[in-house]
C-alpha cells in the first residue's frame, strides 16, 4: 500500500510539473478575442494527437469511473483504474471532455483525504486538485454554466479548505472571481470570499478595513440575490443561511461600539474623502448601527454623501436624524428634500418622511402645515394612527385659543381624532398611546350643567372655529 502510495505521489507530481510548464508557454492574447478558443485552437485536435488510443482510454476511465460511483466512490481498487485512463486523456487530449475535469476533481479529493496522515502524499495531490481547475478554466473557462469566474471562486475555496495558512495565494482568488461574477457569484465562494478576507488580514496584517469593504459589497450581492430569489425557496434558503454565517463572523470585527472607534478618527483627519464617506454610511447601515453614533460619525459621514449625491432616501435619514438632535430648521430642510423627491410608488418612505415632517412643524408652531402633513401621512400609510394623534395634539394645543362660549371645544375635535387613532392603528403601542391621551383628555370636558347653562346638549352637533374649522359633538366629561 504504501508503494502505490508513493507512485500515485509520483504520479501527482508529474501533473503539476507538466501542467506548470504548459503554463509557461502559453502566450497571452488581446482583451477582445477569446483566449478559451485560441487555447483549444492550439491543439492536435479533440482527441489529441492519437485519437484511437484517447477514445479508448476515454471509454477505459469513464467505465471504471461509472463503476466507482455505483460503489459510493469507496472501491479503491476501481478508482485506480479509472485514475489509469484519465490521467493519459487529461494530458493527451485536455479538450476531449468537460466532465473528465468534474471527475477529476473528484478523484483527487479522493486521494486528499485517504492521504490525510501522509502530508507529502496529500500535498501533492492538494497540487493536482489545483492544476485540475487551472487546466479546465484555460480550456472551458468560457462555459456558460461555469464560467472561469465560477471556477476561479471554487479553486479559492479548495485551496482555502486544505491551505488555510496560505490566504495570499487563495485570497487574490476570491478576489479575482468576485470582481468577475458579481451578482453572479456563487453563495459558497461569497461566504468564503468573507472568510477569506478575515484570514489574509490576520496572515498578511493588511489593513483591517478590508474586511468590512469586502462585507459590505458581499452583503450586497447576497441581498440583490434574495429580492431576485423571492419566489424560489431553495435558493432564497441559501443565500439567507449564508448572510446570517457572516452575520455571525462579522460582530467581532463590526459592532457598533469598534466602527465608532474606527472610523470616527479616519473621517475626522480625512472629511473630504467621499469614498471613506460611502464606507461609513454603508457599514453602519449594513450594521444598524445609525441610531448608536454617538460622536456623529454616521450623521457626519452621510451628510458628506448627500451633499455631494443626494438621494431622496439619504434626505429622509439626515431629516431624522437632525430632527433627533434637535436641530428643527435642519430637520425640516431635510424632510422637506424627501418629501417631494420620494416616489409615490414608495409609499412607506414618502409616508414616514410626512410624518417626522408633521412632528417638525408641529414643534415649530406650524399648525396648519403640521395638520396638512399629518394628512398626508394618511395617504401613503393608511394604518398610520400616529398621524391622527399629532392632529389631536395640535388641537389640544390650540385649546386656550379656540373657544366657544367660553368653552374650550377643541378638546372635542382632538378626542375625534385620538379615537380614529386607536380605529386605524395595527401597533398596539399606538393603540395605547390613544387611549391615554383620550381619558386625560376626557377630564377636561366641562359638566354636563355647564353645558345647560350655554343652551348645549351632549351629543349636539358644534363646529370648532379659530383655524381648526372643523364639526364635532358636544361632550361631557
Amino acid at each position: 500500500m504504501n508503494k502505490l502510495k508513493l507512485v500515485i505521489a509520483s504520479f501527482a507530481m508529474l501533473i503539476f510539473f507538466s501542467v506548470n510548464a504548459q503554463d509557461a508557454n502559453t502566450t497571452s492574447t488581446t482583451e477582445t478575442q477569446n483566449r478559451f478558443e485560441v487555447n483549444r485552437s492550439k491543439l492536435a485536435g479533440k482527441y489529441g494527437a492519437d485519437s484511437v488510443k484517447c477514445v479508448m482510454e476515454l471509454s477505459l476511465y469513464r467505465e471504471f469511473y461509472k463503476q466507482w460511483k455505483a460503489s459510493k466512490y469507496k472501491e479503491e481498487s476501481l478508482v485506480e483504474q479509472s485514475l489509469k485512463s484519465w490521467s493519459y486523456c487529461f494530458h493527451a487530449a485536455p479538450i476531449a471532455s468537460l466532465n473528465m475535469y468534474i471527475h477529476g476533481e473528484r478523484i483527487a479529493r479522493y486521494y486528499i483525504g485517504v492521504n490525510k496522515d501522509n502530508p507529502e502524499v496529500k500535498k501533492a495531490w492538494i497540487d493536482t486538485l489545483m492544476m485540475v481547475y487551472d487546466q479546465r478554466i484555460e480550456y472551458f473557462g468560457d462555459n456558460k454554466k461555469s464560467p472561469e469566474g465560477i471556477l476561479l471562486g471554487r479553486k479559492a475555496q479548495a485551496c482555502l479548505k486544505y491551505e488555510k495558512d496560505s490566504s495570499q495565494l487563495y485570497y487574490p482568488a476570491f478576489r479575482k472571481s468576485f470582481e468577475m461574477m458579481g451578482n453572479q457569484s456563487e453563495e459558497l465562494t461569497l461566504y468564503y470570499y468573507f472568510i477569506a478576507s478575515i484570514y489574509y488580514v490576520k496572515q498578511t496584517g493588511a489593513e483591517r478595513d478590508l474586511i468590512l469593504e469586502n462585507y459590505v459589497e458581499i452583503q450586497d450581492v447576497i441581498q440583490y440575490n434574495l429580492v431576485l430569489n423571492a419566489d424560489n425557496a431553495k435558493e432564497h434558503s441559501r443565500y439567507e443561511k449564508v448572510s446570517n454565517n457572516i452575520e455571525k463572523n462579522v460582530k467581532k470585527f463590526a459592532s457598533c461600539e469598534k466602527l465608532i472607534q474606527l472610523y470616527g478618527p479616519k473621517l475626522e483627519a480625512n472629511p473630504d474623502d467621499l469614498k471613506l464617506a460611502k464606507n461609513i454610511v454603508k457599514f453602519f447601515e449594513s450594521r444598524r448601527c445609525t441610531k448608536n453614533d454617538t460622536n456623529d460619525t454616521y450623521f457626519n459621514a452621510l451628510a458628506k454623501v448627500h451633499a455631494a449625491e443626494p438621494t431622496p432616501e439619504s434626505a429622509l435619514s439626515m431629516g431624522s436624524m437632525a430632527l433627533g438632535r434637535g436641530d428643527e430648521v435642519k430637520a425640516q430642510a431635510y424632510l422637506e428634500e424627501a418629501t417631494k423627491t420620494l416616489s409615490d410608488s414608495n409609499a412607506l418612505k414618502k409616508g414616514s418622511a410626512y410624518l417626522l415632517l408633521a412632528e417638525v412643524y408641529r414643534s415649530r408652531g406650524m399648525s396648519g402645515a403640521s395638520r396638512s402633513a399629518a394628512y398626508s401621512v394618511l395617504k401613503y400609510k393608511p394604518s398610520e394612527g400616529m398621524a391622527y394623534i399629532i392632529i389631536g395634539d395640535l388641537y389640544t394645543s390650540s385649546a386656550a385659543k379656540c373657544t366657544t362660549k367660553g368653552l374650550r371645544i377643541s378638546y372635542w375635535a382632538a378626542y375625534d381624532k385620538y379615537v380614529q387613532a386607536l380605529n386605524i392603528s395595527k401597533d398596539e403601542k399606538i393603540k395605547s398611546i390613544a387611549r391615554k391621551k383620550m381619558a386625560v383628555i376626557k377630564k377636561s370636558f366641562p359638566e354636563n350643567q355647564d353645558l345647560f347653562m350655554r343652551n348645549l346638549k351632549e351629543g349636539q352637533d358644534i363646529k370648532v372655529e379659530c383655524w381648526i374649522n372643523e364639526n364635532t359633538k358636544v361632550r361631557a366629561r
